[in-house]
């Protein structure tokens, strides 16, 4: 049964990870640990790559401001929305989920860092920092809640 988890901040995601960074884990679902580690690294990468979307009017200035205010406010992320493609894989895989978990520590740290121009969110929009920080950390919470430590019986 996936885990309710709720970030309220990024560093409650690290204190998470590493917990989870205790190993083993295993996860509910289709992404195995590695998988999920991988899409949440690249979410974060993405979002300073300052990817600009063509979006109409009414998806960048009407529908994705009030979808945010909506997640926002409920503070988690809903289930079934279909990511991109090229950071949602539709197999599970395995792989080296110390790597993956290196890599999302530091992507965690870059997005903090940063201070340019953000990328568009493909259905959200334009966020700020404020935003992003807050839609990645309840993206975490959702994803790290199909992840918990295998029991040791």
């Amino acid at each position: 049964m996936k885990r309710e988890l709720r970030f309220k901040t990024l560093e409650d995601a690290r204190t998470e990870l590493n917990q989870l960074g205790q190993g083993p884990v295993e996860t509910i679902g289709l992404w195995s640990y590695f998988q999920i580690l991988t899409h949440c690294a690249a979410s974060l990468e993405n979002t300073i790559k300052g990817i600009q979307r063509d979006m109409s009017w009414w998806k960048r200035h009407l529908m994705g401001p009030l979808a945010y205010k909506k997640i926002a406010s409920d503070g988690v992320f809903p289930n079934g929305i279909k990511g991109n493609p090229m950071t949602s894989p539709a197999v599970r895989e395995g792989g080296d989920e110390k790597a993956a978990l290196g890599r999302l520590r530091q992507a965690l740290g870059e997005f903090e860092k940063f201070e340019g121009k953000f990328s568009d969110h493909p259905i959200l929009g334009n966020l700020n920092k404020k935003q992003w920080t807050h839609f990645h950390a309840m993206h975490l919470a959702h994803h790290l809640g199909h992840a918990r430590l295998k029991s040791k019986s």
